[in-house]
């Protein structure tokens, strides 16, 4: 292979001439509405190979993370010791979620960030 070899004569001898590959000659199903246009092809390919843009991934480890520290936070308040860890623990999730939610694409719902004080007067009055 020289330098002077094109792109279309690599990837032809790469896979041919393409009518072998999956859905060849089938136009591509764009049509997400969610989807901002100069994403579509790139999420098309990703979801087509089962995977995920970064945000959706980071998302679905946010959502876990948030249980988790609702459920310290219920077992802090139910036994009345309230740590200073689980105060940072709280205060580095909500810059996560800050900057997910500065990362998200338009249009996908904001998460929202844990309010301890809330969260306190809700298991104490609720």
């Amino acid at each position: 292979m020289s330098m002077t070899d094109s792109t279309d004569d690599l990837i032809r001898r790469a896979i041919g001439d393409g009518t072998n590959l999956p859905n060849a000659g089938k136009k591509l199903d764009l049509d997400d509405p969610y989807t901002p246009d100069d994403l579509k092809i790139a999420h098309k390919f990703l979801k087509d190979n089962d995977l995920a843009p970064s945000w959706i991934n980071e998302g679905k480890g946010l959502d876990a993370d948030r249980e988790q520290l609702l459920r310290r936070i219920t077992a802090a308040v139910r036994a009345n010791s309230i740590s200073q860890t689980l105060n940072a623990d709280i205060a580095a999730f909500n810059k996560r979620i800050l900057s997910f939610n500065l990362k998200a694409p338009q249009g996908i719902s904001h998460k929202r960030m844990i309010d301890f004080e809330r969260e306190r007067f809700r298991l104490t009055n609720g």
